[in-house]
């Protein structure tokens, strides 16, 4: 049996990082003795040639996709693709949006057979079993899939998961040396579940209001292997990793105890906190605390069931400054009950934290399917005004309440948004004249080069133009980065240097690796085996040397 996992394309300004949830199936796929492959559209450009060629060589007998809702267009497209490819294989979904739109999903697109529904480890297992003719379809808890013209729901499954039985997630399936190249940070929780119930969010739904608690030791092996895999930073997604004190400080004395030299940050609720845990936090490598704030309006607080205060938010702001810890808050723009006073209470109460230290953004409502805004949006008074799901993605207004049109909450996004432009074009301005401190330059530097990484991600350029024929049999290196540097000066017009710099960065730190022989130099990611077979097949799917960009080129030593 195998399993071709797909992670649909998302944009790198939703900062990106190794598919955790993938991560864990393809572990609990493994340890059942079914092969997995994981194909990962948020790093590598999507062409329908290319998924052929994947599934050409891996020969999948399920293909199955992830996705969130504003994910969800680039994860049905793959679907579709992989059924007209093979009509024989099974293709099914999971995730938070196929999860409380199953049925709708599975009448829209025909070309899907089945969705799993919450927590799929288990569930994607035995799904496995059915498909190979082990069991039934309808013996399987979690699924919703086609018989016929009928749908069947075979409803949530019973209890919880038991988050210790699970295996450590199987990360090296996918190609994490791309995302090292972006510079992003690596993912792991330490707990599952919410106990609190805001109306805008699906956490709780999915995964249970029960917290459950994987064990301290578990917890700090997988951050020392996260440690050993060169990421810069790892976040805890938990929903609330400070929810039961005794957990948090249990980690962070582990941490301690091992003298493990690890950058982290945690999700935290602004009740949950005080100045002698972050300070524990702090010693344990912990640099952020990220809060979710919502408002600055007490009463859309109360109605979105967040369980805070503004004066809770400002406390928690303070202690993290008091403890060395950076705080961090999250509002939403276009809440029930909005309107243009309370935005502007929102807006005076963001200048206030930030006055304390506190690093604070925000988005836009999305009603996500199986949220309270969404299902009672009449009660709440909200109109949605858009259910294209590639809008879902929280940047731009897609509901609006009688006193916040869409219009006026988007000048907010567009006003915020044209600030962040205007900084950063500052800083350009800064490097050019050369008056940057050496910390601005090197901050500008690091964006460039995780641009260049990205270009050569989502446009193919080492599969298309990292390949080089050759007078000499042997090409050195330094000859080797001035040819790719050039094929990327003259694809992307990225400066010269600047792409020379990006390529020697990526061999002296692994993230590139090049071979020369038998008058061929060629580059590739530095990526595990399992990575390396999918991106290994897709250099198969454009035929012709041509077409590749593939040229021979005058003799360089």
């Amino acid at each position: 049996m195998k399993f071709l996992l797909i992670n649909p394309f998302y944009p790198l300004s939703e900062m990106p990082s190794p598919p955790l949830g993938l991560s864990y199936l393809a572990a609990s796929l493994l340890r059942a003795g079914i092969d997995v492959r994981i194909y990962d559209l948020v790093v590598m450009r999507h062409d329908p040639r290319k998924l052929e060629a994947v599934m050409a060589s891996f020969q999948p007998d399920i293909v199955g996709a992830t996705a969130v809702t504003m994910t969800f267009h680039s994860a049905i497209a793959a679907i579709a693709a992989a059924k007209r490819i093979d009509p024989r294989v099974v293709t099914a979904f999971g995730g938070a949006h196929a999860s409380f739109c199953a049925e709708q999903t599975l009448r829209e697109y025909p070309e899907l057979d089945v969705v799993a529904l919450g927590e799929g480890e288990q569930t994607i297992v035995e799904l496995c079993a059915a498909v190979a003719g082990k069991r039934t379809f309808q013996s399987v808890s979690g699924l919703c899939f086609r018989a016929g013209t009928e749908l069947v729901n075979t409803g949530s499954r019973p209890g919880y998961l038991d988050v210790n039985e699970l295996p450590l997630p199987a990360r090296e399936q996918g190609p994490l040396t791309r995302y090292r190249a972006l510079g992003t940070p690596i993912s792991m929780t330490t707990s599952r579940g919410c106990p609190f119930q805001c109306i805008f969010c699906v956490g709780r739904k999915l995964v249970g209001a029960k917290i459950r608690w994987r064990d301290a030791i578990s917890v700090v092996d997988e951050m020392e292997q996260l440690a050993s895999m060169g990421f810069s930073q790892i976040n805890l997604a938990d929903d609330l990793f400070t929810a039961k004190k005794s957990h948090a400080l249990a980690v962070c004395d582990e941490i301690i105890r091992r003298n493990l030299k690890v950058t982290w940050v945690s999700f935290s609720n602004v009740n949950t906190v005080d100045v002698p845990l972050l300070v524990r936090m702090r010693e344990a490598g912990c640099t952020t605390v990220s809060f979710g704030l919502e408002s600055g309006n007490k009463d859309i607080l109360k109605t979105v069931k967040k369980g805070i205060r503004p004066e809770g938010m400002l406390a928690a702001v303070k202690a993290c400054k008091e403890a060395g810890v950076q705080a961090t808050g999250s509002f939403i723009v276009g809440l029930p009950g909005e309107t243009a006073e309370t935005m502007a209470e929102t807006m005076a109460f963001f200048e206030e934290l930030a006055a304390h230290g506190a690093q604070c953004g925000f988005h836009m409502l999305a009603p996500f399917p199986g949220t309270a805004v969404r299902e009672q949006a009449d009660f709440y008074g909200l109109k949605i005004l858009s259910d294209d799901w590639s809008e879902y993605h929280a940047n731009y207004a897609i509901t609006e309440t009688p006193g916040a049109p869409r219009d006026v909450q988007n000048t907010i996004a567009h006003d915020f948004e044209e600030s962040s432009r205007r900084h950063f074009m500052d800083l350009v301005d800064r490097v050019t004249a050369g008056t940057a401190t050496p910390e601005e330059a090197a901050t500008y530097t690091r964006v460039e080069r995780i641009g260049i990484y990205y270009d050569l991600m989502m446009h193919d350029l080492l599969e298309s133009r990292g390949s080089f024929l050759t007078e000499s049999s042997q090409v050195s290196r330094d000859d080797a980065v001035s040819l790719l540097a050039t094929e990327i000066h003259a694809a992307t017009g990225r400066p010269l240097e600047a792409s020379r710099n990006a390529i020697q960065y990526g061999l002296d730190h692994q993230l590139l690796e090049y071979n020369s022989a038998n008058s061929v130099c060629r580059f590739r990611f530095s990526d595990s085996p399992a990575a390396l077979a999918v991106t290994e097949a897709t250099r198969s799917a454009p035929l012709a040397l041509e077409q590749r960009g593939f040229s021979p080129h005058p003799k360089t030593a």
